[in-house]
């Protein structure tokens, strides 16, 4: 695992090209003084989250993953990781309000059991999920609820590891694609489709009813740890595909 080095031009420069994703594994980071120090980074909001949390496991993971987020911002630009400001929208997506930097940074953040990520791009939408494969209840029948007619028909001839696979291909890139929107992912629809290109390239497909088209967009897939699906959405509108760079830290 490595470390940040704070304020990075080279890094900021290579955004241009790529977007990167920042990765750390929660049970890696326990030593007293450095959780110490992540709480001191937290702004009274999110001090006041942190500590509503029910279970230690939950309440270690929210801390972790936002001290990689602000840790990983300020590898970018000369700002100390406390002084990050942020703000939501109306359906709770968080953006950055201060300070006034240029050029802007864009990012999203994403926790499950066992792994915490951020995705960074410059001044683009972007939405990232992972997920620990492990069976949510009916898995078909989340599916028929909430994936394409097309999705559901590949599922159906699918079982065991390789259903269980494709399933959470499809929730985690949807999940990517909502919070790229800004959205939640009750906000999916069965309007849209997703298509293994190959490798970890996946397309969207839209019907004649949606607004919106699949040259916008860049959707990346794979598995960072051999338990977990992580999914990438970007919204390039119409520019070349970004480099995913994925790194393992220790904030």
């Amino acid at each position: 695992m490595d470390t940040f080095q704070a304020d990075n031009p080279q890094l900021l420069q290579r955004l241009e090209n790529e977007v990167h994703v920042w990765l750390t594994r929660p049970e890696d980071v326990t030593g007293p003084d450095q959780l110490q120090e992540y709480q001191s980074l937290l702004s009274p909001d999110e001090k006041e989250r942190y500590q509503r949390f029910h279970f230690d496991r939950d309440r270690h993971h929210y801390l972790v993953a936002h001290a990689l987020l602000r840790k990983a911002l300020s590898a970018y630009i000369d700002v100390e990781p406390s002084a990050w400001q942020f703000s939501q929208n109306q359906h709770g997506r968080p953006e950055i309000s201060g300070p006034d930097i240029t050029p802007s940074l864009r990012f999203n953040l994403t926790h499950t059991n066992g792994l915490v990520g951020c995705v960074v791009a410059l001044e683009l939408d972007c939405g990232i999920d992972v997920e620990q494969l492990t069976r949510r209840g009916n898995s078909m029948a989340i599916a028929e609820k909430m994936f394409a007619a097309s999705e559901q028909q590949a599922l159906k001839k699918l079982d065991g590891q390789a259903f269980l696979d494709r399933f959470f291909s499809y929730w985690t890139l949807r999940e990517a694609y909502c919070k790229a929107l800004g959205v939640g992912i009750a906000w999916s629809k069965k309007n849209y489709c997703f298509e293994e290109e190959g490798g970890e390239r996946w397309r969207i497909s839209f019907d004649a009813s949606s607004n919106d088209e699949s040259a916008h967009w860049q959707f990346a897939l794979n598995k960072p740890m051999a338990e977990h699906m992580l999914a990438l959405a970007i919204r390039k509108a119409g520019a070349p595909d970004k480099s995913v760079i994925h790194k393992f830290v220790v904030p």
